[in-house]
């Protein structure tokens, strides 16, 4: 086969296959791994297909207590390629879907990283070598288990259209991959934005390329974020409102990891092969950080190589640049719009780039140099060893090694890795058929390290998954779950793992003094489950509905408290609170107290979820409010009897004001920032599409010129 783009795509398909396949037949035709992959990757495809062909598409009442759904899902790859793809599918096929769809993205992966690599080897089978160190990385291998693994697929891409935009004046491509990027995954995109300013940063100080290149590169990449701006707009206002973008720093936390193992864990990354995310082998039992780098086999020898070297180089200086970068807490920050939790989901970049470090010393090989990086290598080995020992002895009572065959797995192919790379590092068809062995054995471990747990979760996965549920669109709680089974049962369930819901959710929690950070489970015995309207406990285990006492979906209190007074409260009381009295603010009680001197009370109510709202019908026999345990959102627009009507915000949940008598409320849901998120997408696919129009026209011109110059010539 000539094209080599073509090989690198299918040697990496086939490699995924090795990798993905045994799995899948083992769980009849389901891929699965634990933790994200089965309680969010498959449960999220599940409903954002089915959302979608249904109408959901601005709020969805399957994440919690109801959420944006744009902002919930664009996090989750809504608009991803590989999500599109999966679309063409009924929802609950995404299960037996997901498996083939993880092999495209490695095929994917190889393809955009051999494209993006090419340009900077002579021999293109080194580039293939090069595709394979990104695509099967440790990075890469570990979080294969993440929805922003679709992101780190399309990398190159980006960088590679950059290139062709300098090096070959290949105008008005490079917008629309960024465009493809952020619609893909916006947190992410805003990283490689990041990074795509600190590699063009680099090549002008290296002189690679020239500062008048900025003129070219500004201009397009401003135009691919707006092109984005239909989910970049909508994605950031909603996000803003959540708490875990946490931006409190000190002086020491910027410049040092208070966390000294998280320095040795970058160290490992670099030399060792990648652990899974949990069980771990070494230092902790779980970390879900994403601190892995490892390129297969040859680890990091080649780029240890390639560094030393006098020669300077852009890529050289770039890869020691990055290296500072993770050592810094607030420059490796940087990456995720400076969040102080720690994450090193961007390292896949550095991969890349070590990637090219590695094809390139290949084609170059110094004895020497190889030499100092094998030592190097397996000094890292000794510094384990004496790091090990140095914490053992400081913390004697606790544990450090949490799997003992796992660990001695990792050095023995640490340490033949090291040996191969020595033997085989100027045999390139040998180093290729090394690398290609060790990703088939180590993909294999990694994946049987995760299905350990996997296929036990996704037993219950697959309970829940044909557990038949005969009830109305109602709000229900689930035991003995999975959480986000209302992604699976199409019916709003309280019991969610999900980074992203609306922050008034957030508020809400912080009222009643309940600690959430990714997950919310409630408890089949508090009476939080009456305030919220579960009507049903579900149980996984018998399959079975438990009907319990409620308050129906929408409150009308006789008696309010003050705010502040309800702030201090304990715990359980506020809960209890709730039950009888609606907590008010200042501003609140000075409009509304009126209200509560006639006792008002509720003759009828129902209420109906619909697509992107609910309407509901109260009669009430005097003036009063009406409490709805939905999050406020600044996007939902009321009417009552087809009057607009104002809408509060009490403690994070919707109330509005109801008039003696019969009152139909409509509550309809618009996104804020979407339409303005739209516009600005579509005048900016407008201009793009002239500029290619005109750049078309131009080339034709060209082509004509020259023909008639040729004619003239004869």
């Amino acid at each position: 086969m000539k094209n080599k783009a073509i090989q690198a795509f299918i040697l990496s398909i086939i490699l995924g296959a090795i990798i993905i396949l045994p799995n899948t037949i083992i769980n009849k035709g389901i891929f699965t791994l634990s933790a994200d992959y089965n309680y969010q990757q498959i449960p999220f495809n599940e409903i954002m297909n089915h959302s979608l062909k249904e109408g959901s598409f601005l709020w969805t009442w399957y994440n919690e207590l109801g959420s944006n759904f744009i902002g919930t899902y664009s996090f989750y790859n809504l608009l991803s390629p590989f999500s599109i793809i999966g679309y063409l599918f009924k929802s609950t096929y995404y299960p037996y879907v997901s498996g083939l769809l993880t092999i495209l993205k490695f095929g994917i992966s190889g393809l955009t990283s051999y494209l993006f690599l090419k340009r900077y080897v002579k021999n293109k089978n080194n580039a293939i070598i090069g595709s394979l160190l990104y695509t099967f990385s440790g990075f890469q291998l570990s979080n294969i288990l993440f929805h922003f693994y679709d992101s780190v697929c399309l990398f190159p891409l980006v960088l590679y259209t950059l290139d062709n935009l300098i090096y070959d004046n290949k105008k008005h491509i490079f917008p629309l991959t960024l465009a493809l990027l952020s619609i893909t995954n916006w947190f992410m995109f805003i990283g490689q934005c990041v990074f795509i300013c600190i590699y063009t940063l680099i090549k002008i100080i290296t002189k690679e390329w020239k500062l008048k290149n900025l003129k070219t590169i500004i201009p397009e990449f401003i135009l691919g974020i707006l092109i984005s701006s239909f989910i970049l707009i909508p994605s950031l206002l909603f996000t803003s409102s959540n708490p875990r973008i946490n931006n409190t720093w000190t002086i020491i936390n910027m410049v040092k990891h208070l966390n000294m193992n998280r320095y040795f864990e970058i160290m490992r990354s670099f030399f060792f092969p990648s652990e899974t995310m949990a069980p771990r082998a070494f230092l902790t039992p779980q970390n879900y950080d994403s601190v892995e780098f490892y390129l297969p086999v040859i680890g990091s020898i080649l780029i240890i190589s390639g560094i030393i070297k006098n020669k300077k180089s852009w890529e050289k200086v770039l890869m020691i640049t990055l290296i500072v970068i993770m050592l810094i807490p607030i420059l490796n920050s940087s990456f995720f719009m400076f969040t102080q939790k720690y994450y090193a989901r961007w390292f896949y970049m550095a991969t890349l780039i070590g990637s090219l470090i590695s094809i390139k010393e290949l084609e170059n090989i110094d004895k020497k140099t190889i030499k100092i990086g094998t030592i190097i290598s397996l000094s890292s080995l000794i510094l384990s060893i004496l790091y090990y020992i140095i914490i053992s002895k400081k913390h004697p009572t606790e544990q450090f090694i949490f799997d003992k065959q796992y660990i001695i797995l990792t050095i023995v192919f640490m340490i033949i890795n090291v040996i191969i790379t020595n033997l085989f590092v100027k045999r390139k068809k040998h180093i290729l058929i090394a690398i290609i062995i060790f990703i088939s054995i180590w993909g294999n471990y990694t994946v049987y390290k995760y299905s350990e747990t996997g296929f036990k979760q996704n037993k219950k996965y697959k309970e829940y998954l044909t557990t038949k549920i005969d009830i109305d669109q109602v709000r229900t709680n689930s035991i003995n779950c999975g959480p986000n089974l209302s992604a699976i049962i199409k019916k709003p369930n309280i019991k969610t793992f999900n980074t992203n819901i609306n922050g008034s959710n957030f508020e809400f929690y912080k009222s009643i003094d309940y600690e959430r950070a990714v997950s919310t489970t409630i408890e089949k015995e508090s009476p939080l489950n009456s305030f919220l309207s579960v009507e049903y406990i579900i149980d996984c285990e018998t399959n079975k509905l438990e009907k319990i006492n409620s308050k129906k979906m929408g409150i009308v209190y006789d008696q309010y408290i003050d705010l502040e007074e309800y702030n201090k409260l304990e715990k359980n009381e506020k809960i209890k609170t709730l039950l009888k009295k609606i907590p008010l603010n200042k501003t609140q009680i000075k409009e509304y107290e009126p209200l509560f001197k006639n006792k008002p009370s509720i003759k009828n109510n129902t209420f109906i979820y619909k697509n992107n709202g609910f309407e509901a019908e109260v009669e009430v026999t005097n003036d009063s409010l009406i409490l709805y345990t939905i999050p406020y959102d600044k996007g939902w627009k009321a009417t009552i009897n087809k009057n607009k009507t104002k809408i509060e915000n009490v403690n994070g949940l919707l109330a509005i004001k109801l008039n003696k008598g019969q009152n139909k409320i409509t509550f309809k849901y618009n996104p804020p920032g979407l339409k303005i998120g739209l516009i600005i997408t579509i005048l900016s696919l407008v201009i793009e599409a002239v500029n290619i129009k005109n750049l078309l026209n131009t080339n034709k011109n060209d082509k004509n010129l020259k023909k008639t110059n040729k004619n003239l010539t004869k």
